[in-house]
């Protein structure tokens, strides 16, 4: 490791925080994080531990509009924003209307798939050390439908998905029998995302902190960022607790509280809190077999 290039403070311990750590850490960073609450309480803990460069369509697409109105207002909805008269809402819900056509999603798959699957290169690289062992399989993410409606739809993306040079399988319900033959699936067809992976994210998570503290990281846990020291247009130093923390570089990796985070330093950043999970339900298949895939059953 190159030694000697300062102090890094990180504000949020979730998989952003943590692996923003990990990378200053191998360029030689002396790295502290700040987290508000302890290690085990975060959203990174609780997701499906999808690896996806399939997934390179942006949420501001064509029809997400008319959909989302009816879905934001919903807490149990697959898209929710808390309701609110802020102008930040407003603003934001603005630039999300302008950004909702075919253009911004064409415009943007391509950056989109890049930079997933370079996540998912560097998922790879970690799983092969051994300080790590988190279940990483990248055999494959299936999409499963039960109407020609979602068929249509799920076919057309599979398609653009191929043009961008990402290994697809478009499969009739035959073809998906024999793929999975001791599960009996009540489906016409689907789509094998070859290009997508999974892994256990819990795991992840803990054994990316005990590498971390293992080398060196110093974690102040229930520190609540309340202010910052600036010169200028430069942060200097971070208030949490009382205490304050200087440092070289500062990133914030606060999650949902990154507006509010970045707000104290004098920082707008257009990002709204939110849930966001696929219009899908995930059918996580439970086997000892563990080169079963993870499916996903398409709702209209």
């Amino acid at each position: 490791m190159t030694q000697n290039k300062g102090k890094a403070l990180i504000i949020g311990a979730g998989i952003a925080g943590l692996s923003s750590a990990y990378y200053l850490l191998q360029k030689g960073w002396q790295v502290e994080i700040l987290e508000q609450n302890d290690l085990s309480n975060n959203c990174s803990y609780g997701n499906a531990g999808m690896i996806v460069p399939s997934h390179f369509t942006p949420l501001a697409a064509p029809g997400v509009v008319a959909q989302g109105i009816r879905w934001m207002f919903d807490s149990k909805s697959p898209f929710y924003v808390k309701p609110s008269l802020s102008t930040q809402l407003l603003s934001w819900g603005l630039k999300f209307l302008k950004h909702s056509n075919q253009s911004h999603v064409d415009r943007s798959a391509q950056a989109i798939r890049d930079l997933n699957l370079a996540s998912s290169s560097l998922y790879n690289e970690i799983a092969g050390k051994e300080e790590f062992n988190f279940e990483l399989n990248q055999n494959g993410i299936l999409m499963l439908y039960k109407t020609e409606k979602v068929a249509e739809e799920e076919t057309e993306l599979a398609y653009k998905a191929i043009n961008l040079g990402l290994s697809v399988d478009i499969l009739d319900k035959k073809e998906i029998q024999t793929l999975e033959p001791n599960v009996q699936l009540d489906v016409i067809g689907g789509v094998n995302y070859k290009c997508d992976g999974h892994m256990n994210p819990m795991k992840l998570m803990k054994q990316m902190i005990s590498y971390l503290k293992n080398n060196g990281v110093t974690f102040h846990t229930q520190h609540q960022v309340t202010a910052y020291e600036t010169v200028g247009n430069t942060i200097k130093a971070v208030i949490a607790n009382g205490n304050k923390f200087s440092a070289d570089r500062f990133i914030m990796t606060g999650g949902s509280f990154l507006p509010e985070l970045a707000q104290k330093a004098g920082i707008k950043i257009q990002l709204m809190p939110g849930k966001d999970i696929p219009s899908c339900i995930l059918l996580k298949i439970q086997s000892t077999d563990w080169n079963m895939q993870h499916y996903y059953w398409k709702q209209e």
